[in-house]
């Protein structure tokens, strides 16, 4: 399997279809998301709670470009509706959301070491409903 065949399987197995599998499959045991040391197994779990705030939840590869052997970059394009769970201090209400984002995946030996991650969080919590502030700021 290639790389860029990895990652159209992740994007689709795990995030359109919560096959958790796809993530052991796809991640090194630990890895760098955005610079920074993670436990495959602890951000599993996380996303797993993620998802699960969204009925219907699909992540749809609209782009995807390999950077030599070892990196692939993706344009996914992200919809469902919240409806389960409280998310970071939202109620669930039914609003759909329909944001995209870039992914940078680097490879070694079949599994992803490094992952940077950049979504439209701001145009998700406003299509959430969020009351957005400036840091800082008070109700």
């Amino acid at each position: 399997m290639t790389n860029e065949q990895r990652v159209r399987r992740y994007w689709e197995s795990f995030w359109s279809h919560g096959d958790t599998a796809a993530v052991d499959d796809f991640y090194a045991q630990t890895f760098r998301l955005n610079g920074e040391e993670v436990r495959r197994d602890e951000w599993r779990d996380g996303a797993v709670r993620w998802r699960s705030s969204f009925r219907k939840l699909s992540a749809t590869v609209d782009l995807l470009l390999a950077c030599g052997a070892s990196m692939v970059v993706s344009r996914v394009l992200y919809s469902g509706t919240f409806e389960r769970d409280e998310y970071l201090g939202l109620a669930p209400r039914g609003r759909e959301i329909d944001i995209s984002g870039l992914d940078l995946f680097r490879f070694e030996d079949g599994h992803v070491v490094d992952h940077w991650h950049e979504a439209d969080h701001h145009r998700m919590f406003v299509q959430l409903g969020a009351e957005l502030r400036p840091a800082g700021e008070s109700h």
